[in-house]
């Protein structure tokens, strides 16, 4: 075999790993395969050098093993065995992966999720951060190569900004009050470890943006899928809430502060050096807590505070933690290497 045939894959609706994927096919010059009609629309709209390929659920796993030699994706090699088990056993061939990370959050520190990467052969990671992340859950050793990436989402969207910034010009800020600063509020879900400020402070956020801001409320697409979208936050003019807008470089450039929790949106957003301000949930304990590495880099609201978030953003110095900013994100991303030579390297093949 002179050559593998390679492509990225998101199997299932798992909307939060098309701006992690996406970027990267286009890079390697891959198609992306998605099973949702909704992930090709969106791709389609966000995403127009990319080669989409919609495939049915009936027909992934001998389309994959049929097609393709290498694959790109941010599930476990667990999970993606389970689509194309059958596939293998008949046609006799075992299709690589490559684990491609859809974010650096702080989760997963109290809860077993890295644990299940034991069975990766190759994984893609951002920088020193995901190494000591990995190799603390007892993961990195067991690879046979961690290719360091950097951040090669943000190097994609400077690559492309006339069209994103375009993007965000049309679906975001004309439904926002020119004029205004504009606060982003990028929560994570509500996972095992009480990660989620969401549903303990949104009312209460909303309830206060004064006339001379504007709030973006971007939830992660697994809460998207539970939350309640009442009327009267629609007749904010200085409120949105975002479901269709995966592109998340074009967004962080666009806002002026950010509001978070433990989401790996805090970890982009430190591209920019802005404000950075995090909600910790009255669930989420403090004490020994690995998952609050990132909240160094901006000022912390405790749940009694929430309903002073604007008055706290207001008072507070804009240019405080730059510097530590800075440390940690040429700690988490560094300098990333060149992906398609080292991926030559590992296999022996030119997959691009």
């Amino acid at each position: 075999m002179d050559r593998m045939r390679a492509a990225g894959l998101i199997y299932g609706r798992q909307e939060h790993h098309l701006d992690h994927l996406a970027p990267l096919s286009i890079q390697l010059g891959i198609p992306l395969i998605v099973t949702e009609p909704r992930l090709a629309e969106l791709a389609k709209r966000h995403y127009p050098k990319l080669t989409t390929l919609l495939f049915d659920y009936a027909e992934m796993g001998d389309a994959l093993v049929q097609g393709y030699d290498l694959i790109f994706s941010s599930m476990a090699r667990d999970l993606f065995d389970q689509i194309v088990f059958i596939a293998e056993s008949l046609r006799q061939k075992r299709v690589q992966t490559i684990w491609c990370p859809h974010g650096n959050s702080d989760k997963g520190h109290a809860s077993y999720f890295m644990e299940g990467l034991k069975r990766e052969e190759v994984a893609l990671v951002y920088g020193q951060q995901m190494v000591d992340f990995l190799t603390l859950k007892g993961v990195y050793s067991s690879l046979k190569s961690a290719i360091v990436i950097g951040n090669y989402r943000y190097n994609y969207y400077l690559s492309a900004a006339p069209f994103y910034d375009g993007l965000v010009q049309r679906e975001i800020s004309s439904k926002l009050k020119r004029g205004n600063r504009t606060l982003l509020y990028a929560p994570t879900w509500d996972d095992a470890e009480s990660s989620s400020s969401f549903y303990e402070a949104i009312d209460t956020l909303i309830d206060q943006v004064p006339d001379e801001w504007n709030l973006i409320v971007k939830p992660h697409p697994n809460t998207l899928e539970t939350m309640e979208d009442p009327e009267r936050w629609r007749s904010r003019e200085n409120v949105l809430i975002i479901k269709d807008f995966p592109s998340i470089y074009p967004l962080l450039n666009f806002v002026d502060v950010y509001l978070g929790d433990f989401s790996s949106i805090g970890y982009d957003f430190l591209t920019f050096k802005k404000p950075m301000f995090f909600l910790k949930s009255s669930g989420r304990k403090a004490t020994g807590d690995k998952g609050h590495y990132l909240h160094r880099c901006g000022r912390v609201i405790e749940a009694e505070n929430f309903g002073e978030i604007f008055s706290t953003i207001e008072s507070s110095s804009s240019g405080s933690y730059k510097k530590i900013q800075e440390e940690v994100y040429a700690h988490v991303f560094g300098e990333g290497e060149d992906a398609k030579e080292k991926i030559r390297e590992v296999y022996g093949h030119n997959p691009f």
